[in-house]
């Protein structure tokens, strides 16, 4: 059985709703405070953050996100730094979590912010962005903790791949359908594609970028057991996430009202929007090399280190096709492999 903390999932159990605050504190102990005591009055299960080391997540030739354009003009690198708290403040915000009963969760984007996770959290959630990036899957998956996938610019066949490689046990993997743009029309939402994930076998859920109530809603009554949903205290405050968060006057009302609204069935089957083909190029990481290489080098895991964009590289999940393969000339540190690099 899933199970997060002392709550176990089943049929009969009620939705798990996760306030992501994301980043949107805007880099201030103040902001995720006042995040925090939102959720908790609104009787959220937990609050969701998300901790990177902006300089093992990020490559300084990422781009920004059509969506994140909106609220700034420096590159991704730039402005994540500006919106980052540190361990030491992490840590602060558990033990603020703890006073408040509302459980603790973080998205790390990289090994080592996982690896500062894993005492902190009862379990690991996955943005879209590294949904199949098997390197940091499959370290976080050593730490046998439940992990919980957003399936963001995936279609179908490369859901079933994912989760063919990843090999996870029912009661340690859940999935949240998810639409990677930001905010998400109602009309786009393809909700009816939750009974389609259901029938993997996993819990499921959806995570949210609409504006407003409906689509959530809907998620539940096509038997959504996790929701997550984008919260922030003004949606008029710079950063790349507010217009589509939910303000926290409305969070309480969100809650209370999550199983009255129209269902929403018009969806079948998971497919990757256009918008989400242009974000995927930007927000997926591929791989890139670690340090300096000779020609002929034989390439192992070591030397390898996943970065943003995917543009013009090798995906993580082919990985496998990268180790052990030799080089064909001498390689720079933090340059984007090609396969024509190899032999």
């Amino acid at each position: 059985m899933f199970k997060i903390k002392n709550i176990k999932f089943n049929k009969n159990t009620n939705a798990f709703i996760i306030a992501e605050i994301g980043i949107n504190h805007n880099g201030h102990l103040k902001n995720a405070f006042k995040l925090i005591d939102a959720a908790s009055t609104a009787k959220c299960n937990a609050v969701k953050f998300q901790t990177f080391d902006v300089d093992t997540m990020v490559h300084e030739s990422a781009e920004l996100a059509n969506y994140q354009k909106k609220s700034t003009s420096n590159n991704q690198k730039k402005m994540l730094k500006k919106y980052q708290l540190s361990y030491k403040d992490f840590i602060k915000i558990k033990k603020y979590c703890d006073r408040k009963r509302i459980i603790f969760l973080s998205t790390p984007f990289d090994i080592k912010s996982a690896n500062f996770l894993k005492n902190l959290v009862p379990a690991f959630k996955v943005s879209s962005g590294d949904n199949d990036n098997l390197i940091l899957l499959n370290h976080i998956k050593k730490f046998k903790k439940p992990i919980i996938l957003s399936l963001g610019m995936m279609n179908n066949s490369e859901i079933k791949e994912i989760l063919k490689k990843l090999n996870i046990k029912k009661n340690k993997l859940s999935i949240l359908h998810c639409i990677s743009e930001y905010p998400t029309k109602l009309s786009d939402s393809q909700l009816g594609v939750i009974k389609e994930l259901k029938k993997f076998g996993y819990i499921v859920g959806f995570s949210d970028h609409t504006v407003g109530f409906e689509a959530s809603i809907g998620a539940i009554c096509f038997g959504a057991q996790i929701i997550e949903k984008h919260i922030t205290l003004d949606n008029k405050m710079k950063g790349p996430d507010h217009l589509a968060s939910l303000n926290v006057k409305d969070l309480k009302k969100f809650v209370e009202t999550l199983r009255t609204m129209e269902k929403l069935r018009d969806f079948k089957k998971r497919r990757i929007t256009s918008e989400e083909v242009k974000t995927k190029f930007i927000a997926k990481k591929s791989i890139f090399i670690n340090k300096n290489l000779s020609k002929n080098q034989k390439i192992k895991i070591k030397d390898l280190i996943p970065l943003r964009p995917l543009k013009n590289g090798i995906p993580i999940k082919n990985v496998d096709k990268v180790i052990n393969k030799k080089t064909k000339k001498k390689i720079s540190k933090l340059y984007q492999i090609k396969f024509k690099d190899l032999i």
